[in-house]
């Protein structure tokens, strides 16, 4: 079972649906929607500057998933760049805590959406969800593909519906009689709200795990992630300006659960409806995304001996990592339970996201190093995607993410249970790394990391012959 590769089945709008599926969670469309119920319209303008600073990331990520087409995403990147403790740190400190809070958030939203339209108890509908989707991604990648791309077009679709039918005032109830100010605030408090502009994009690069199974990944990763920013900004702008015609800001910005008032306020009972749907459907496209995404990385880690080897086996038949699937239900659960035994009370979740968000920013910070390093380093390595005017994206990315990581821990409760977290990483790491033989801070050659994804690679004529400078 050890000679079994991972299927090359994804074409380019399962990457896209993978790229997607994060960004439109339920905790990005309340940051849309109390976005602009605190900036106003003008909150599109700080919208686009996000995308200018996500984009700058994603070309980070584009080049180091065209140019190292691995599973393990951040983790193998930064093996021959940073050595293999940072490796294992831009993991585990960028997405192991994220996905048990806010996968569970999520899901917690989604069920408590469908509980509304059909009066089940949310824990038996999210039970039910998350079994379904244990199911597909057990099945293999070419189902999940099928079924995220039905999903994730289906919401990006209704929330750009909802949207379309604000702006051009077609919906059901009749527009506010005053139109609400451009900008409510001045333009330095509007320059202040950039750290919650940029959630309505970060993830955009869970599509880079899926490195290994995706066809011709040097031009199919970078065009997803590119392609997914710019209609996640379309579909949030729409929708944005639309809710805005509607409803007062001072209520858009007060509630927390903006996006279902506001597609109330346009369209009435339909409206909420519809956007209840939407919410559903986000849930699902978020926590099956973390299920073929974080396990896949934690299988690049394993097969580079920075993991326990069982996150490395595959299914005979499927070719899926299992024990790295249960594992991600494992961390979802964690903060079900939490949330069922405190009646779904969530304060300590959303803190727990917060902290999540930040050390998810290092790791942003980490693959942008990586592509700096990597290029003086290797300059001669074949690279099927490189970054337009480098390094100046990568250091725009930089001092966006240290700024956006100085506003999180602005708050003293994130900024101790932050450095709790970092330090538990840090220590496993060590011990973990110690315990087996293997250096903390070498880097491992590029030859090495581009042999391991040949002999696991169903197509490893990708891959480009490294000559050193």
């Amino acid at each position: 079972m050890s000679d079994l590769k991972l299927n090359r089945t994804l074409g380019f709008w399962a990457a896209y649906s993978a790229s997607v599926g994060l960004v439109v969670s339920g905790t990005a469309m309340v940051a849309l929607g109390n976005g602009y119920g605190v900036s106003g319209p003008a909150y599109s303008i700080v919208a686009f500057g996000a995308l200018i600073v996500i984009l700058c990331v994603a070309l980070s990520y584009s080049e180091m998933a065209a140019m190292i087409p691995g599973a393990g995403m951040v983790g193998e990147y930064t093996l021959p760049a940073l050595g293999k403790l940072p490796a294992l740190f831009a993991v585990l400190a960028g997405y192991i805590v994220l996905v048990g809070t806010d996968g569970g958030t999520n899901m917690i939203v989604g069920g408590q959406s469908l509980e509304a339209l059909i009066g089940v108890p949310w824990y038996l509908c999210v039970a039910v969800i998350l079994v379904f989707l244990v199911i597909v991604n057990m099945m293999g990648v070419e189902v999940f593909g099928k079924v995220q791309s039905v999903l994730a077009i289906s919401m990006m679709g209704l929330l750009g519906l909802l949207g379309l039918c604000g702006l051009f005032g077609i919906g059901t109830q009749e527009p506010l009689a005053v139109q609400p100010p451009f900008s409510p605030l001045s333009w330095q408090e509007q320059a202040g709200t950039l750290g919650l502009a940029i959630w309505l994009f970060i993830g955009m690069e869970f599509v880079a795990p899926l490195a290994e199974e995706v066809k011709n990944p040097g031009k199919t990763i970078p065009f997803a992630m590119l392609f997914g920013c710019f209609t996640i900004w379309l579909v949030d702008l729409f929708f944005g300006l639309g809710v805005t015609k509607y409803i007062p800001l001072d209520k858009l910005a007060a509630s927390t659960i903006p996006h279902v008032e506001g597609a109330a306020a346009m369209l009435g009972k339909p409206g909420l409806v519809i956007m209840s749907i939407v919410s559903i459907l986000a849930a699902v496209t978020t926590c099956d995304t973390y299920l073929v995404a974080v396990p896949r990385m934690l299988y690049g880690l394993s097969k580079e001996g920075l993991l326990p080897k069982m996150f490395s086996w595959l299914h005979p038949k499927t070719r899926t990592p299992w024990y790295g699937i249960f594992f991600v239900v494992a961390l979802i659960l964690i903060v079900l339970v939490y949330a069922v035994i405190n009646k779904a009370n969530i304060d300590f979740v959303t803190t727990m996201i917060a902290v999540a968000c930040g050390t998810w920013l290092m790791s942003y910070m980490i693959t942008q190093i990586d592509v700096i390093v990597l290029r003086i380093k290797y300059p001669k390595a074949v690279r099927p995607f490189k970054t337009p005017l480098y390094p100046l994206p990568q250091i725009i990315g930089i001092i966006a993410c240290i700024y956006m990581i100085y506003t999180q821990y602005q708050d003293p409760t994130v900024l101790t249970i932050s450095l709790y977290v970092i330090a538990a990483i840090l220590i496993f790491g060590i011990i973990y790394l110690k315990m087996t033989g293997q250096k903390l801070f070498e880097p491992v050659p590029l030859e090495k990391i581009y042999e391991g994804i040949s002999k696991r690679s169903e197509l490893d004529s990708e891959l480009g012959i490294v000559e050193e400078k």
